[in-house]
């Protein structure tokens, strides 16, 4: 991988992690209304997969997250790099796309089951962002 790329993977994560840490903080610590600002490099191709419809409490429910994702990183990869699975570009992809989607993922879950034992969370509702640098 060259360098310039695994520098963009940084970045990526970074961006990732930054737009996880924000979500995350309570909606009662922040001061007025929500704001969800996320910005992407116009050489980063992101695709958002949505669970609106999804009980994410139930195992079904999780599986079906994880496959929207799973298309979610092909589609994503396939556009940034190619089609090729078995290549080691592709591989690094599809690596790099999971690992920002994996905290969001866990982050959906959690306040599914929040939800569910105690009618509220405090992790605010978004789809899952799944990206990668072209």
């Amino acid at each position: 991988m060259s360098y310039s790329r695994a520098l963009s993977m940084c970045g990526a994560t970074l961006v990732a992690a930054v737009a996880i840490g924000t979500v995350a903080y309570p909606l009662e610590a922040r001061a007025g209304p929500a704001l969800e600002v996320v910005a992407h490099p116009d050489d980063y191709v992101v695709h958002r997969v949505s669970y609106a419809d999804l009980n994410l409490a139930s195992a079904p429910g999780e599986r079906t997250l994880g496959r929207r994702v799973a298309g979610a990183v092909v589609d994503v990869c396939n556009e940034a790099v190619g089609g090729n699975s078995t290549d080691l570009v592709y591989r690094d992809c599809a690596t790099g796309a999971w690992r920002g989607a994996r905290p969001q993922i866990s982050l959906a879950v959690q306040r599914a089951h929040e939800i569910a034992a105690t009618g509220s969370s405090s992790i605010a509702t978004v789809a899952i962002t799944v990206g990668a640098p072209q």
